[in-house]
This record gives C-alpha cells, structure tokens and sequence, in this order.
C-alpha cells in the first residue's frame, strides 16, 4: 500500500508539527497549512488522499473550508476529518450531517487517527 498523502490544515504550528511527525512515523506523507486559504491553495496544485482540518480557524473556521473544499470539482470525493479541542456536540453533529467522515478531539489518538486515515483511504 502506498503512503497515504494528508493534508493537515490548522492554524497552530507546534499543533501541526507534532502531528505532521506522528503521522509520518506511522507511515503517512504529510502537507501542512496554516489556516484555510493556505489549505484552499495547497488543493488547487496538489490532492491529498485525506484532509484533515481544526474548526477554529480564522479567516475562514473549519465548516466554511470544508464547503469550499466540496465544491472544488477535483476535492469533491476527498475523505475530510475534522481535528479540534471543540467539545460541541452541536458542531460535531452539523460537521457530520455535512458529510465530514469522522471528527477527533484533541488531544487525539495517533493510531486511532491513523487507522481511520488508511481505513478512507482504502475506500
């Protein structure tokens, strides 16, 4: 199986670096942005086979990238996660009504992390 390429949006950078690392040890590629329009960027050059972004972002929060990810033509079909330290019921159940495929809390669990990467990516 191929490395499965990531696209990890959030705009902490220590909060990304320490991801970013512990994805790649447990065998994936990994592209950060930090925040949205970097991310929106990043999408119109390359598609990553996962993406994965924080709510609380600014200019743009997590739902309004996800809806502007969907309707790039070539992101449309792309499994997206969302990463947060928002507990909100609320947020998480609008985020999955959206068609986001999984949503952690941080601090999240590499290898539950990882399994459902490999797991959307097999899809």
């Amino acid at each position: 199986m191929k490395k499965p390429l990531v696209l990890l949006v959030d705009d902490e950078r220590e909060f990304l670096e320490a991801v970013k690392a512990g994805l790649e040890d447990k065998g994936c590629k990994v592209i950060t942005s930090e925040g949205a329009p970097q991310g929106l960027e990043i999408l119109s050059k390359t598609i990553p086979d996962v993406i994965i972004a924080d709510l609380r972002m600014q200019p743009l929060n997590g739902f309004e990238f996800y809806q502007r990810v969907k309707k790039m033509e070539q992101c449309k079909d792309i499994p997206f996660f969302f990463l947060t330290g928002m507990k909100d019921e609320l947020a998480e159940k609008y985020g999955l009504t959206l068609g986001v495929e999984q949503y952690f809390l941080k601090p999240v669990d590499l290898d539950v992390l990882i399994e459902a990467v490999k797991k959307a990516v097999v899809k």
